[in-house]
């Protein structure tokens, strides 16, 4: 009973109200049929034993696991998930923290602003925020806590503002774990192995790493241990970023650094206009082909929906004309507002 209890409390908000839900459908069919209570109490034994077999099946699942990776975004998830075995358990947290605030996000209050930051500043192109954000942002922090103590967990990073933020508040929520914790940087990692291969390409987040390049990396044996002395530095630099209020961070000469909301404005100004340059015959530019080109061009990582945010206000404030509805980048085009005399 006592190894059931402990089971039980490894399970997330999410996965508790399923597995209740379930058992209050089975629960309401047998009353509507109004079936003896012998009945009720056979399908009551029959509903504890389907649970213990599930909860039996996720522990095996987790024993089975050889190690634990977590990585900033849930698309480099699915490519490590990919290219690693099936004894390796991938958490991605679904984020972009290079954007919006982190003010105290170890906390439901920090966690409540950034969602509504978000929610009246990005435009999601499809309810994500509204419907999906906070549940799968709790779920990712139910499976860091569930993680054994005995698993060795790697983080991996790389050179820009998201995943070293994303580092260093990963290393926070493990403060309380003995764990053996390692990093793998993405960056250095893929030049130290393909640099020769190809001069030219400079990994800059690992969502541009492929599933079988990730596999070459963690075979390779790249990652570092982390000695207590890192990882209190490490925790502590995330209390410091914690305290700030800025929404935009870039990853600047090895650190991470606080910008202003405005800082590609004049990036995006001058790329309208040079793509009217090229093409005269173009009224408007596609919001799309404008953060396109920013993407291209930028050797900072920026998320393309706070481009189009940033697009957006430049609208708003008069210096942009606009056709079309600003639903998506896809949606709508820009050009300059010509000066009045």
């Amino acid at each position: 009973m006592k190894k059931l209890h402990e089971t039980i409390e490894k399970l997330s908000g999410s996965e508790a109200k399923s597995l209740l839900l379930g058992i209050m459908y089975r629960l309401e069919s047998i009353e509507i049929e109004e079936d003896s209570q012998s009945r009720t109490v056979k399908e009551l034994l029959s509903l504890s034993e389907e649970l213990r077999d599930e909860l039996q099946k996720e522990t095996c699942y987790e024993v089975d696991r050889t190690a634990v990776h977590i990585i900033s975004g849930e698309s480099p998830a699915g490519s490590l998930r990919l290219g690693l075995s099936r004894d390796n358990q991938i958490i991605g947290f679904p984020n972009f923290f290079a954007e919006g605030p982190v003010w105290k996000i170890h906390t439901e209050e920090g966690r409540t602003i950034r969602y509504e930051w978000l929610r009246d500043h990005i435009n999601y192109e499809i309810d994500y925020i509204e419907e999906e954000y906070r549940s799968r942002f709790l779920k990712t922090l139910a499976a860091i806590e569930a993680i054994p103590t005995n698993m060795p967990i790697i983080l991996w990073t790389a050179e820009n503002a998201d995943e070293q933020v994303g580092l260093r508040y990963v290393l926070y929520l493990l403060r309380e774990k003995k764990n053996d914790l390692y990093v793998i940087n993405s960056t250095q990692a893929f030049q130290a192995i393909y640099t020769k291969e190809d001069a030219q390409f400079r990994v800059r987040h690992s969502g541009e790493v492929a599933s079988d390049q990730f596999k070459e990396i963690y075979q390779t044996k790249l990652g570092n241990s982390l000695t207590n002395e890192v990882k209190e530095i490490l925790q502590n630099e995330w209390l410091l970023l914690s305290e700030k209020e800025d929404v935009l961070r870039i990853w600047r000469n090895g650190s991470i650094q606080g910008v202003k909301e405005d800082h590609f404005d004049s990036m995006i100004i001058d790329t309208v206009r040079r793509l009217h340059a090229e093409d005269e015959t173009a009224a408007f530019i596609l919001a799309a082909r404008v953060i396109g080109e920013i993407l291209f061009q930028s050797e900072q990582l920026i998320g393309h929906n706070y481009l189009e945010y940033r697009i957006r206000y430049l609208v708003y404030n008069g210096t942009f004309e606009i056709k079309g509805i600003p639903k998506s980048m896809r949606h709508y085009r820009v050009k300059l507002r010509l000066k009045q005399h």
